[in-house]
């Protein structure tokens, strides 16, 4: 049942509706447009088909078609043709002539809406009509729904959450790259979810087998090789029973190295042989055991320059470095902040089992504004926090001791830049000699802060 807001909401769209009303008869085709006008609606008034159907072709948005089945050059049923052809559910009523149903009959089979014979009666026409625009208004509305449904589950992929046209190159991507066995190196700020790429590249490419994570910098140095490696009882003093390790229990599913560039240089090499042979050996043992597992190994560091430093093996970064998936840093897709709000709200509101409310258009603001260094982890940090301490979660920042002067004196900068370029509605020229810069050194302080001025435009 329709409530009545949603009867106001419908009257107030068919109010101003364009209707296209096509006629050789200019005499009918100007009574028609008069009695359109004086209901509210807007007529587009065509004098034949085939200018008609070139406005259509153009762009022209209308709700509705009313059109003379006899006319010179394009008859009516051309027409319906032509339209049906451009849009099948836009209503078409067909204008008939004494003598001419069984053409109205055909004109019914082939998908006109309603016809009406002449002379037109007013009321019925606009009785007609109103059905037909209602009809149209909720096929769009349908549309609509369906666009959005479907650009919402596009924003969902194994964890990710993002529509942004780099988070769906990078979904692409990993469709790509999952079914292929060769390793995949991950590059991405912290923060910018390399595990779950990882996971989603598991559970495209290899689902049922084991998946198994090792942060390099979680790790002590001292104990990487045995966790890597594994060992037999009696390999090293504490060692009394033989232990798998991550090499071995991965099996033939996907063994997750986060954080590589942490990685000993000695174990690096001995990383390239398993990767070279395929093959590892525990430690203490002279047996060698057979590799099946797919590598995906990540760093929030460009490896080239550890290269360069002398920290990083240059042979393994290329045995590695087979297929790579850049991840966007969350300044990158602004669009998806909205997005990833709602998703971590509700991921709170499901373990709390409560509603949680909205945040409001000044938290989102702010949200949309802010740079973000540790990416989308900051931003659920900062969700969360503000589902627990409500608004007084916002000022729960970092600051003081948790923070450098330098960090605090950048974060002040950028959000006083911000707060004066909002007054302005982002115009740099309104701006930049009250900051007391010239207009590059804005626009490079703009840049290093990654600050939005199209969305402080808007």
């Amino acid at each position: 049942m329709r409530t009545p807001d949603y009867r106001e909401k419908m009257d107030a769209e068919i109010e101003g509706a364009c209707i296209l009303v096509i006629d050789d008869d200019r005499y009918l085709l100007s009574a028609i447009g008069q009695t359109l006008k004086l209901s509210g609606y807007q007529p587009e008034l065509q004098g034949d088909g085939e200018t008609a159907l070139t406005k259509l072709r153009q762009g022209l948005s209308c709700s509705a078609v009313i059109t003379d089945i006899r006319m010179p050059r394009m008859d009516g049923l051309e027409l319906l043709a032509a339209i049906r052809q451009l849009d099948g559910e836009l209503p078409v009523i067909m204008i008939t002539g004494h003598g001419d149903v069984v053409m109205a009959v055909q004109a019914m089979r082939q998908g006109a809406y309603d016809f009406l014979e002449k002379p037109v009666d007013e009321d019925i026409l606009l009785n007609s009509l109103r059905r037909a625009v209602e009809k149209r208004q909720l096929v769009l509305e349908n549309r609509a729904l369906q666009d959005r449904l479907s650009r919402r589950k596009e924003s969902f992929f194994h964890g990710m959450v993002g529509s942004h046209p780099l988070m769906q190159q990078l979904y692409r991507s990993v469709e790509k790259v999952a079914v292929e066995s060769d390793p995949v190196l991950i590059h991405g700020a912290t923060g910018t979810g390399k595990e779950l790429v990882a996971r989603a590249l598991h559970q495209l490419g290899r689902p049922g087998q084991p998946f198994v994570a090792l942060n390099m910098a979680a790790v002590p140095g001292e104990i990487v090789e045995a966790e890597l490696f594994g060992h037999v009882k009696g390999a090293f003093t504490g060692a009394e029973r033989e232990r798998e390790g991550k090499l071995g229990f991965a099996g033939d599913g996907t063994l997750f190295l986060d954080e590589i560039c942490s990685l000993d240089l000695s174990l690096q090499g001995k990383l390239l042989r398993v990767l070279e042979n395929l093959c590892y050996t525990p430690l203490g043992s002279n047996e060698e055991r057979p590799f099946a597992a797919r590598v995906v190994a990540a760093s929030n560091r460009l490896l080239d320059g550890e290269i360069a430093a002398g920290t990083f093996r240059e042979d393994l970064f290329y045995r590695l470095d087979v297929l790579s998936l850049h991840l966007p840093q969350l300044a990158e897709r602004r669009e998806d902040i909205p997005l990833l709000v709602e998703f971590f709200c509700q991921e709170y509101g499901r373990e709390r089992g409560e509603s949680i409310s909205p945040f409001s258009p000044e938290i989102m603001a702010d949200f949309l504004s802010y740079h973000w260094p540790g990416n989308v982890r900051e931003l659920r940090n900062r969700v969360r926090r503000i589902c627990v301490l409500g608004c007084d979660g916002i000022t729960g920042e970092k600051r003081g001791d948790d923070q450098t002067l330098r960090e605090f004196v950048a974060e002040q900068e950028r959000q006083f830049i911000v707060n004066v370029l909002r007054q302005h509605r982002g115009r740099v020229g309104a701006v930049y000699e009250k900051l007391g810069l010239s207009r590059k050194g804005l626009y490079d302080k703009i840049k290093r802060y990654h600050i939005d001025l199209e969305q402080l435009r808007n």
